[in-house]
Order: C-alpha cells, then structure tokens, then sequence
C-alpha cells in the first residue's frame, strides 16, 4: 500500500529480521528464508532515501554475517556521521569496519560512540534499564577492536570501564544474560600476555556471578601455563571446572549460551597446559577441538569469545617448525577475521620460514604494519600464551 513510504519499508524490514533474531543466514553463508525478501525492502528504500538512518542501520544487521559483508559498506559510511549525538547508530558501522579488515576505523567510530554516550550521561544522568546493554556495548566493541590492532591500554581502558559503569542491581536482576560482561577484563589480559596482572586479581565475584567466578580460575590457569608453572595450572583449571559446573544452562552472553562458551575456554585451558606440560600432541588436538566449538558459535559482534582460538593453536604450530600447517591455520582465521593483526604476523612469519612468496610476505607485513600502526606493543606471534624458550 505504500510502497514510497521509507518507513514504512524500513519497519517492514525489521518485522521480517524479528522472525528470526540475528539468523538471516546459515553458518555456511546461505541466505535464510526471508533474507532476500529483507534485503530488497531495505534496497528499495535506501533508493528512495540514501541516508535513511534506520535503513542503513537494518542493512548492515542483515548483511554483517553473510559472505559478503562489503555489500553494507555504503550503508556503513552514510551512517558513520549521520547521526553523532545516537551513540548506537554511531557505532553500528563498526560490525561492517570488523567485517572488512578495518580495524581501526572501527576503534574510531566506537571511540565517537563512546563519546555520545557520554553527553547523553552528563545531560540525563546514568543510563536506566536495557540501555545499560547498549551502553556496555560499545565499548564492548572498543575493547575487542582495540584487542585486534595491539592497543592493551586502550582495550583496557574501556573494558574496565564498561564492568564500572553497569550497576550493580542490573548485574543482579539480569546476571542470567549480563554477568558474563564482568570477566571479560581477565580475556583482555589473556589476550596482552598480562599473567601477572591476572594472578593478581581478586576473586571476588558476587554469588550471582557464576561464569565470570568460574572464568577467573581459567585465566589463572592460562597465567600459571604460560609461565611454565602446570603444578599450579592444573590446580587453578580443577577449580575452573568446578565452578563451569554450577554456570546454570539457561545463562547467556550476547547470542550464545555460557554453556557454549565454556565449551570453548575448557579445551583451549587443556590445550595451553598440555602443551606447557611438553605433551604437544595431545594440546594441539585440545586446541583443535577448541577451534570447532568456536566455530559452532552463533554469530555475534563482539563474538561471544573475544580471542581467536586458532592464534593459540598458530603460535604452537610454528614453535614445533610446522610452518605449513601454521600457514593454513592463519589464512583460515583471516578469512574469518581480515585483517587481524595477531594473524598478518603469524602468516608472514610462517612464509617467511618456508621461504614462500617473498612478495606475498612483503603485502602482508604492510597490512600488518597498517593495522598495527597505533598499537603500544610490538608481537612476533600471534600468541602471546607459550612459555618463553
């Protein structure tokens, strides 16, 4: 009845994308059903009106998981700007940005986005209700992109902030969906090698908390491993597992189940021990495991396990000289990920060792050296989790 009425298409839009919630397309990339019918609604109405915010917005949703994130690019860059004082809308390019290999662009828009909540803080006071989730999103975002390009100070900055700023009585109403935010600074030091960060970190955790209270002996358990001490790996990982125990199976984070996620950090704690324990073998198909439960993960922005498995499983491979089967396990988490810089360095390390395409190296250390170009550490690896030779 209204077919030149932008709203009315892009509402449209939305009620079909409600039908199925973050799932317009299969893990193999194929379009669901009604995802087609989405993408020409908000096609037409992005021809009527360019600069839509809500159509531009819902496009990049629909388009974010499928094999062809670049389609939303355009939406991306219209709505990068369009609206400053949104703080959502301002950030939602970044799910394209993280999409495409850019990742500083994506530190950029969340830092605008970041900035926007903020005016919004000092003119109405602190967020109320379901706003506190997309508040802690964005910095969410911040703190995995900064994760991505070597930036540990500013990943830090943010995801404490992000744990800060959620209040308590939301945390406790809504620990079912929401707890899990407050172990996500112990990934953050995982990710930056910051061992003796960790094993200095209270165990504090309210008894609602129970992921982020399990997850804490896991980041011990990576700590004491990767300094070569698996007496005390072994111990933190039995309390871990413990407390993954009493993680109740309707808890979530974002859109994937605890219990999905444990399934990630369980084999990958075995696998980092196994391998400090000189049982290589037997860690690298932890490892591998590992790899496959995060695979089976439904899609979401940040993922629902901020570092890339395969890293680990990268830096093990080339440790034991097996370059080629290194090689393919970055170019496989760089189809996943473009342009990560943990895996642009292990990719040219690992030609570099085989003696591979000199000119391929030299592209990919430029990319490298681009997508690193703000970051406050220099790696050698894409993991920062093997004891030191």
């Amino acid at each position: 009845r209204f077919p030149s009425d932008v709203d009315v298409g892009a509402f449209f839009a939305e009620a079909l994308m409600d039908l199925r919630p973050w799932d317009q397309w299969t893990p193999k990339g194929e379009a669901q059903p009604g995802t087609d019918e989405i993408l020409a609604t908000l096609d037409a109405a992005l021809k009527l009106n360019p600069n839509h915010p809500f159509a531009n917005h819902l496009y990049i949703q629909a388009v974010e998981a499928s094999p062809h994130p670049e389609r939303a690019i355009a939406a991306a860059n219209r709505l990068r700007n369009l609206q400053p004082g949104l703080a959502h809308n301002t950030h939602m390019p970044s799910h394209i940005d993280i999409r495409t290999g850019r990742w500083l662009d994506a530190v950029e828009t969340n830092l605008k986005a970041v900035a926007a909540d903020e005016r919004y803080r000092k003119l109405f006071g602190p967020a109320k209700g379901f706003l506190n989730v997309y508040v802690a999103h964005n910095r969410h975002m911040l703190a995995y992109c900064a994760m991505m390009s070597g930036q540990r100070e500013l990943a830090m900055k943010h995801i404490r902030a992000m744990v800060a700023e959620l209040p308590a009585d939301f945390l406790k109403e809504n620990a079912l969906q929401g707890e899990g935010f407050v172990a996500m600074p112990l990934e953050v030091m995982v990710r930056f090698g910051l061992w003796d960060e960790i094993l200095a970190e209270p165990d504090q955790y309210a008894d609602y908390m129970p992921f982020t209270r399990a997850f804490h002996h896991a980041a011990r358990a990576i700590a004491y491993a990767a300094k070569g001490d698996t007496a005390n790996a072994r111990k933190a990982q039995s309390v871990f597992l413990d407390r993954a125990k009493l993680v109740p199976k309707e808890a979530s984070l974002g859109n994937n189940s605890c219990e999905m996620i444990l399934g990630v950090v369980i084999p990958m704690t075995e696998g980092e021990i196994l391998v400090a324990e000189g049982k290589v073998a037997s860690g690298i198909n932890q490892l591998r495991t590992a790899i496959r439960m995060e695979d089976a993960l439904k899609y979401d922005e940040p993922p629902g396990w901020l570092i890339p498995v395969r890293h680990s499983l990268g830096a093990v491979l080339m440790k034991q000289q097996r370059f080629a089967e290194a090689e393919q396990v970055y170019r496989d988490d760089l189809a996943r990920l473009p342009g990560n810089g943990w895996s642009l360095v292990g990719l040219a390390e690992s030609l570099r060792k085989q003696k591979k395409n000199p000119d391929e190296v030299a592209r990919i250390q430029a990319k490298f050296e681009k997508v690193w170009a703000k970051a406050d550490l220099m790696i050698t690896s894409s993991c920062l989790c093997q004891p030191k030779a």
